[in-house]
Formats: C-alpha cells, structure tokens, sequence
C-alpha cells in the first residue's frame, strides 16, 4: 500500500481522528526480528522502519539478516532480499546448509564434526549429508516461497534500487540491502555518494510503507582504544546514514567471553539507536553457533563499564528481557545436548 502524506499544516485536533484505528492497522503488520534479544529489546519491525545492521567484516552481518528474512518468509511474510555482495546462489546456499547441519547434529549423525561450510561447498561432506540433500531441498521449497533473492550483475546503483523497490513493493512485507556499500555511486565522494543511497533507501521506506534492513560495513577499531563494541559513529561513511535510520544493530566478536563449547562464538549485540524507546545501556552476549551459523534462543546482558563488559545480576534484569539468562546461571546449566568433540584441524 502506498502511504500518502498529507504535507500541509493542520490542526492537531484534526490529525489525531482516526488515530487509534490507523495505529492498529500498523500493528497488524508489525513483523518479528525472530532473534530473542532483538525482539525483546525492539518489540517488533513496523512499516517505516529503516534498521541498519554493521558489524566488522566476517562477524555475521549477512547471517543475521537473512535469518530474519528467511524466519519471516517462512512465516508467509513476503521477503525481498537485495544480496549485492554474494556470489550467485550464495543465500540458497548459506539456507540449505543450515539446515543440514541442523539436522545432521540433532540425529547424532558419528560424523557431524566433519561438518564446514567450505568443505561442504567443495563436496567433500556428502557421507554426512548426502542423504538429506532431497529432504532440505524440500523444506525450502515448502517453507520459503515467499522470500525472493535478487543478485546484483555489473551496474546496480540508488536509482536502480528506487525502480527495483517502486516495481516489487506491493508483493512484499519486508525488504533488505545486503549491503549498503555495494550500492554503485557517480559522486567521487563516497561519504556523499552513500548519503545519497540512504536518503533514496528512507524515502522509498516512507512512500510505500514497507520496512528495511540495510547491512553495512563498519570502519576499523583503533587498536590503541579500549573499545568493547562499536559506536553509533563506527558506520563506514556518511553520519547520515545513522541519523536517518529509526534503529542501528551492530554485532562484535566477544573475545573476552570464554566460548562454552568449541562451536559456538560468543558475539556482542547492542541496539545504539531505536527512535521509538530511545538508546539502552545494555548489550548482549548471544552464542553464535559456527555448526549451523545460527544465534542461540538466549541471551545474557551486561554493560559497558570500564572497558570491559560487566554482567547483570540475578534480579537486575529489565522487565522486557525474557529470554535474558544471567552469565553464572548459564556456565551452570547442563548441555542439552551430548557435547561433539571438536572437528579435526584440517577442517
């Protein structure tokens, strides 16, 4: 549905009818994150709404984003995924895996630690999945008709982007740009070039009344800096890019959080910016599970005190965190799972 905005001045009495009815109408299309932690935080991704995601390279930008594209689609939720940066048939791929490696450990499968992402890419996991080939390739097909990709070729820039969005936006309820950076600009001056980008991607957001997740690099830390996460101003560009956003996420690997099992990777995941409820002095440590490249159900706050990140007690937890487990708690809950030893070195 198109919105159209009423750009004259008018009384707020006048406004304010109809209020209650529009705002249910909204609600009813509110979509969920499907990650525990930004649903519990955020509550839910509404029509307008531009989020931007960053993380350094190679701490799960693109994971997360298509898992909540694909936890949305398969809810029959219409998806339209922008992949600018990955090689053909890259998102279908990293999807099947997946579920693969889901599947593979939850039956036990004796040989499920050979299991890698490369390996498997080269053919060389077949004896542990080759026989769940068929039945992946048909949880796809049953699940996810609905979340469409679309991969770049040589040229792809705001322009093309706007007619792209303006053609599709009736068949979709969600639409993501993975990523921000590898959307082409004529201006030399990229920090303009990526102001222009974000300025098309926002009024676009506003006239059709669909939501956004926009992926985006971050700049390098300062190895001399103390910095535990990074900042509002870490965004690789334009401070446009973070003020025109209704919510920024950014994702950082916790070295300092000792990993419970070999497989998963302790990541920080903070929300700096959520227009609606304001900025939080809490952040995440959520387990990325390198198996299955998924985030556990759970999560533990904490915050940034010193440069280091401190853990919230027992009882200190807001209202709103309900899959929050404090750190102790977790290091002493028993694994539901028989534990698999570690793959060998040459995966």
């Amino acid at each position: 549905m198109t919105v159209r905005v009423d750009n004259s001045f008018s009384p707020m009495p006048a406004r304010i009818r109809g209020e209650l009815e529009r705002r249910q109408a909204m609600a009813a299309r509110a979509l969920n994150y499907h990650q525990t932690f930004l649903d519990d935080q955020l509550r839910a991704i509404l029509p307008h709404d531009l989020i931007l995601i960053g993380a350094p390279t190679g701490i799960g930008k693109t994971d997360l984003a298509l898992s909540i594209a694909a936890a949305n689609a398969s809810r029959g939720h219409r998806v339209h995924y922008f992949a600018l940066e990955a090689e053909p048939d890259e998102l279908e791929r990293r999807t099947k895996y997946a579920l693969l490696a889901k599947e593979a450990y939850r039956m036990r499968h004796p040989h499920a630690h050979d299991l890698n992402y490369t390996d498997w890419l080269l053919g060389n996991c077949e004896h542990v999945v080759g026989e769940l080939n068929a039945w992946a390739d048909q949880q796809i097909l049953a699940s996810l008709g609905n979340l469409q990709t679309y991969y770049r070729g040589e040229k792809f820039d705001h322009a093309d982007l706007a007619r792209y969005v303006l053609e599709h936006h009736k068949q979709s309820d969600l639409m993501v740009v993975d990523h921000l950076h590898y959307v082409d600009s004529d201006d030399d001056n990229e920090n303009r070039g990526l102001a222009e980008v974000v300025k098309t991607i926002r009024n676009v957001s506003l006239n059709v009344g669909k939501p956004f997740i926009v992926v985006a690099h971050l700049r390098k830390h300062d190895t001399k800096t103390k910095q535990v996460i990074p900042t509002i101003h870490d965004f690789h560009g334009s401070s446009n890019i973070t003020k025109i956003c209704t919510q920024a996420i950014t994702l950082e690997r916790a070295h300092d959080i000792e990993a419970p099992k070999w497989y998963l990777a302790p990541t920080y995941m903070a929300v700096l910016k959520d227009r609606r409820s304001g900025s939080s002095p809490f952040v995440a440590v959520v387990n990325f599970d390198r198996r299955s490249k998924s985030y556990d159900d759970t999560y533990s706050l904490g915050r940034i005190k010193s440069g280091k990140w401190d853990p919230l007690k027992v009882g200190e937890a807001p209202s709103w965190a309900r899959s929050h487990r404090p750190m102790d708690m977790r290091k002493a809950e028993p694994s539901a799972q028989r534990d698999i030893p570690a793959p060998n070195a040459s995966s």
